[in-house]
């Protein structure tokens, strides 16, 4: 298991990713990424890990045989560029990329002020065959695709107001995307970008997105404000509707899909 231990609450200094054998519930690695890691996603072969960092807006790649950082990438528009190492290789002192850490604590729910070229991300999904990794630029409001051979941005895709999570369908065909600020959640066509529906949500901060296996159903949680419950909204990804909501404890954050009977 590969934890992303997000220091909300800590000094502006780089955060970690734990490594954990399940087998003993014992953490035997933790490997400095940057600062405010989010989001924990491996490929589809397992052979990488990847997270964002909110304050230093870059995405940073692991490699899990090795269990040390591969590479980064800076994401702040008109400065994308991939790099080799670890972001911080003298400690938390300077970025090697130049990506002055921000101050935001809003945690996805403050707009960007004008002029603002900061990508805030807080999320970094793998494409299905892992040949790609989506980045969502929660300031921006849009995803930015990286190339993982070249490691080299592809583009950038407009998104929902606050794109937060992500998640790809088994089949390589859908991108979904809450949308924090916007109360909402987007599904676009991977392979084009085109956005095909945006369905509001029932309640107010939406959060986490997950595929059920057969690619039928999405699963997005939604926390609320103050004394409402949590939710869990299912969207029917054949429709592209949504079929059924379910009050859950409030503050509702991320969800993951175990099994289809």
């Amino acid at each position: 298991a590969y934890v992303a231990n997000f220091n909300l609450y800590g000094d502006k200094v780089p955060s970690s990713v734990s490594v954990v054998a399940t087998d003993e519930m014992a953490e035997i690695k933790r490997i400095t990424t940057c600062t405010m890691p989010h989001g924990s996603r491996l490929s589809p072969d397992g052979s990488r890990h990847y997270s964002a960092c909110m304050m230093d807006d870059m995405a940073v790649e692991i490699d899990t045989r090795k269990l040390a950082v591969a590479r980064y990438f800076v994401l702040k528009k008109g400065q994308e560029k991939g790099f080799s190492g670890a972001p911080f290789p003298a400690g938390p002192a300077t970025a090697t990329a130049g990506a002055a850490p921000s101050q935001d604590m809003s945690h996805g729910m403050e707009p960007p002020t004008p002029g603002d070229v900061s990508c805030s991300p807080t999320w970094a999904q793998p494409s299905a065959d892992g040949k790609r990794l989506f980045v969502a630029c929660n300031k921006a409001s849009d995803i930015a695709e990286i190339d993982v051979a070249s490691w080299t941005l592809t583009r950038r895709i407009p998104a929902g107001d606050g794109v937060y999570n992500l998640a790809v369908s088994h089949d390589g065909k859908l991108l979904l995307a809450t949308n924090k600020r916007g109360q909402s959640v987007s599904v676009f066509d991977a392979g084009t970008g085109q956005e095909l529906k945006r369905l509001p949500t029932r309640r107010k901060v939406v959060h986490g997105v997950a595929v059920s296996p057969d690619d039928r159903y999405a699963f997005v949680s939604v926390e609320g404000v103050g004394a409402e419950p949590g939710t869990v909204e299912v969207i029917d990804l054949g429709t592209l509707a949504t079929v059924a909501t379910v009050d859950v404890g409030s503050m509702a954050a991320g969800l993951d899909v175990w099994k289809v009977e």
